[in-house]
């Protein structure tokens, strides 16, 4: 195999031997996009002592495994002094299917604002993440061997791996070269084997006649040019088969380069397994384990999968169940009707698979009559929906909608949603079986009907051959937020009309975030206190005198919705809209 791995490995790839003070170290754990295809998943540690904030992320493409290992094991660090914003797996969807990317590049999609893809709604949260940092560490795994001068087609200026990446040797008053020629010489010391050493690799990004110039749209160069802080890749080889070294030589590399910034920390020791262990998850579909070569299923009855966790590896793995008819939805978190029969399920953990299991169908039967048209199912934030020829499916941005298919129908129908693009690779025109976000602008502008002012309208159509063609009308209404519920210490209510962009004087205390009134589901809101994510019933201070930011967004865009400022005042308030 290309790598050391073994069936289990992806589930318990690491054992830990940690031997930290008993002091607890105090970590925040959230999900951007929670219940979303691409959830990203977001680490903060916050060290004992005051210092700076380093942003450390892995896993922006998928086919670079080193990277999401070790950063999910630096997640399991103690730090003295200063925080880390660590994101070990920054791309899940191609880390699930083991790609660089599955529309486009992300770390491409930095040099500007896009809005075409999921990985462009990524790009604005990490932006976001990098903009609470002073120095941002990316976590790679190249070909080859990066070396100034040709050798070979392994060992050139054309590879990456076994590499310190920067874009300038020094950028206004930043030594990026510096800083990465200390971090090598400490990693080479300890490399027994030459060929494996480490090597500067500076890109010279902005000159004219860069070999480069794609870096331009990286994230290490928005950080450095667009942000002012300081950023470097970290880069092993593909061309190393032994994960577990190289795993270990990255983290070597982060730690020391940490250092360069001023973060204090120790790092966990970890050996890989010798052998499968066979415990992992356990996925259940329709409430029983999927074990065996095979799994029994309705024609027509839903599909309901879950999964449950029998071992503790510490890495908190990427996991998913495909269908084999659509192999980027990952049913653990999106519903599913089996209105059409597929031949297999197929389990992946961190992109490897684990199982693939055989479908057997249960009763069925030929298409029923569509005696008044055909009634098309949808499921709107994983609830199903049943809209009538002609119909209207009303939404609110930020929404999230699978196409189904159509009732009573055995086939695979074709429904298409005018305006949006399923896949950058072949327009079909097939929507059926894709997470779609209810964003009129990520919709092709040409296919919106005219509406009410604020409201946006377009066509969903059957264009199934040989079936009638017959179509419904998506409505897409601004998300709009009308009031707060808080809840003080005391357990008294405090209601607060929403007024974005306006400044509320409240008492001061510590206010759980208990509920918000507006024309959607709260799932589809996430709010953040001075930049901080907080979930819905969890607490926030005000204080006297200082002020509170608190920021609605789309949890599904990560698009502002608004933003409030609270500020303490002395005096008590009855009411607080006065």
């Amino acid at each position: 195999m290309k790598y050391i791995l073994c069936r289990a490995f992806l589930i318990s790839v690491f054992i830990f031997c940690l031997a930290f003070p008993a002091t607890a170290q105090q970590v925040k754990n959230y999900t951007f996009f929670e219940g979303t295809q691409y959830p990203l998943r977001v680490t903060w540690v916050f060290g004992d002592e005051p210092g700076p904030t380093i942003m450390v992320q892995g896993g922006i493409q998928g086919d670079e495994l080193s990277g999401f290992f070790t950063a999910q094991l630096l997640t399991r660090c103690k730090v003295r002094k200063g925080s880390l914003i660590i994101v070990p797996r920054a791309n899940e969807p191609s880390i699930l299917r083991r790609a660089r990317q599955i529309n486009v590049d992300l770390n491409r999609r930095f040099d500007k604002e896009y809005n075409s893809f999921y990985e462009d709604r990524l790009a604005r949260a990490i932006r976001f993440l990098i903009s609470g940092a002073e120095g941002f560490i990316h976590l790679h795994e190249g070909s080859g061997f990066y070396n100034p001068k040709y050798v070979n087609s392994l060992r050139n200026p054309k590879r990456y791996g076994q590499s310190l990446i920067i874009d300038a040797a020094v950028y206004k008053d930043i030594k990026l070269a510096d800083m990465c020629d200390r971090a090598i010489a400490m990693l080479n010391t300890q490399i027994k084997n030459p060929s494996y050493y480490f090597t500067l690799f500076n890109t010279d990004t902005f000159a004219k006649a860069t070999q480069y110039p794609e870096m331009l749209k990286s994230l290490t160069c928005y950080a450095l040019h667009e942000r002012g802080i300081p950023a470097m890749a970290v880069e092993v080889s593909k061309d190393i088969n032994d994960l577990g070294w190289k795993v270990n030589q990255q983290l070597r590399a982060t730690v020391y380069l940490l250092r360069e910034f001023g973060i204090e920390l120790d790092v966990p020791d970890f050996t890989f397994p010798n052998s499968p262990t066979g415990k992992g998850f356990e996925i259940l579909i329709n409430g029983r384990p999927l074990r065996g070569n095979s799994i029994e299923l309705v024609r027509g009855a839903p599909v309901s999968t879950s999964g449950k966790a029998v071992a503790e590896s510490g890495l908190d793995p990427a996991v998913a169940v495909f269908a084999s008819d659509r192999p980027n939805l990952n049913l653990l978190t999106a519903p599913r009707m089996a209105l059409s029969q597929f031949p297999a399920l197929e389990v992946r953990i961190d992109g490897s698979r684990q199982a693939k299991t055989n479908v057997n169908w249960k009763g069925s039967k030929p298409d029923l009559p569509e005696v008044n048209g055909p009634v098309f199912l949808c499921w709107l934030n994983g609830q199903p929906q049943f809209i009538s020829a002609g119909g209207t499916l009303k939404v609110v941005e930020g929404d999230q909608i699978i196409l189904e298919g159509i009732l009573g129908s055995s086939r695979e129908e074709i429904l298409n949603l005018k305006g949006f693009v399923a896949s950058v690779t072949v327009n079909s025109g097939q929507d059926v079986g894709y997470e779609i976000i209810a964003d009129p602008s990520n919709f092709m502008e040409k296919y919106m009907l005219e509406g009410q002012d604020g409201i946006s309208r377009y066509r969903v159509v059957r264009e199934t051959p040989g079936k009638k063609r017959s179509e419904f009308y998506l409505v897409i209404s601004p998300r709009e937020i009308k009031a707060l519920e808080l809840k003080d210490e005391g357990g008294n209510h405090d209601f607060v009309n929403w007024e974005s962009g306006q400044q509320k004087l409240i008492r001061p205390d510590s206010y759980a975030l208990a509920d918000v009134w507006s024309n959607g589901d709260r799932c589809k809101i996430q709010a953040f206190v001075d930049n901080i994510p907080i979930s819905w019933g969890e607490t926030f201070s005000v204080r006297p005198g200082k002020e509170t930011v608190l920021t609605m967004r789309h949890a599904t865009t990560f698009v502002p919705v608004g933003q409030m400022v609270f500020k303490g005042t002395d005096y008590l308030q009855s009411q607080l809209d006065q």
